[in-house]
């Protein structure tokens, strides 16, 4: 009898270690498993723990009929979607045309129209997620909390530990369904959350201020330059730390102690840190690790970042701008 569980045992296992392989083929979405208690247990440890949710709990969440929760992925037609859930890309929420270089968030009212078609109500918990690599969902989440929306969440590790975690996924076609409402957003306040271009200006230079440069290091030093920007560079003083490094292998955000070490020789509690990368995607992960992990108080995303101050360098010929940038041709 034991030989016979210990068979159909192996047996479960091995169906789930293949069927996951073969997830991954075909979605290009790596599954990890992850202790989730210990997952919770890190959490916990964070300035603001309510913001972070595991699988486990999102799971519990989404199957509580007295909760009303959204869940949104950006996932970039990856294929697979944590059941119910809305999708969304870029061009959904980052994708305006009131600007002549793209990757800026959209207006108040594209927002409230998108949240509106998902069903949200001003006191629904919206969670993101992402595949992968969780900037985009950071990204997101960066955007609802700038129009003051007070319930949202992030799943650390994305729907990668969801799959590592064994729970199902649907067809990304088979989206969330709910009644439509007139959303309105409740307390947007882009001065708390977004760093405009001038404020930038005024930045480099000035004690008050630490810029942080999270993209690649062959995009700081200027060998390398992303489609959507003018040239390379970077904007001059700006510290450099790659938005990765506040990753785990596993693709969760690393635990207190190890961000402290990353982040703790240069940030002080005096300034206020603003987080750039190409686009404001990656600096959006930044901020929310620097803000919501260690609890830095005073932390913006620059929304334009290098795609908008390239511009303004190769483009507009901004003698100021000019100065204040480093690696350009």
């Amino acid at each position: 009898m034991g030989k016979k569980l210990k068979m159909i045992s192996f047996s479960s296992l091995a169906v789930l270690i293949l069927g996951i392989i073969v997830y991954f083929s075909v979605t290009g979405i790596d599954a990890q498993e992850v202790d989730l208690s210990v997952q919770q247990e890190k959490i916990n440890e964070y300035a603001n723990p309510e913001v972070f949710i595991t699988a486990e709990s999102l799971h519990q969440l989404m199957e509580d009929d007295a909760k009303d929760v959204v869940v949104i992925g950006t996932m970039d037609e990856r294929g697979g979607a944590i059941p119910g859930s809305f999708e969304v890309w870029r061009p959904n929420y980052s994708g305006t045309d009131a600007y002549p270089y793209g990757g800026m968030a959209n207006s108040i009212e594209e927002m409230e129209a998108l949240l509106g078609s998902f069903g949200v109500k001003e006191d629904t918990t919206i969670v993101t997620y992402a595949a992968n690599d969780q900037h985009d969902s950071a990204r997101l989440f960066w955007q609802l909390e700038m129009l003051g929306h007070e319930d949202v969440r992030l799943l650390d590790g994305g729907i990668n530990v969801w799959i590592g975690a064994g729970y199902e996924t649907s067809d990304p076609e088979e989206i969330g369904i709910r009644p439509e409402t007139a959303y309105e957003a409740p307390d947007f306040n882009e001065e708390a959350f977004n760093a405009s271009l001038e404020t930038v200006k005024e930045a480099v230079d000035n004690e008050r201020y630490l810029i942080l440069d999270t993209r690649a290091k062959d995009e700081e030093e200027g060998s390398t330059t992303l489609s959507g920007a003018e040239g390379p560079g970077k904007i001059k003083g700006s510290t450099f730390i790659e938005y990765s490094e506040a990753t785990a292998e596993d693709g969760t955000i690393k635990p207190l102690d190890e961000l402290e070490e990353i982040y703790g020789d240069v940030l002080s509690k005096d300034q206020t840190v603003i987080s750039y990368c190409q686009s404001g995607v990656r600096s959006a992960y930044t901020w929310l690790v620097l803000t919501h992990a260690m609890g830095h108080e005073e932390a913006l995303n620059y929304d334009g970042s290098w795609i908008e101050w390239s511009y303004g360098v190769y483009q507009d010929e901004d003698s100021d701008m000019i100065e204040k940038t480093e690696n350009h041709e």
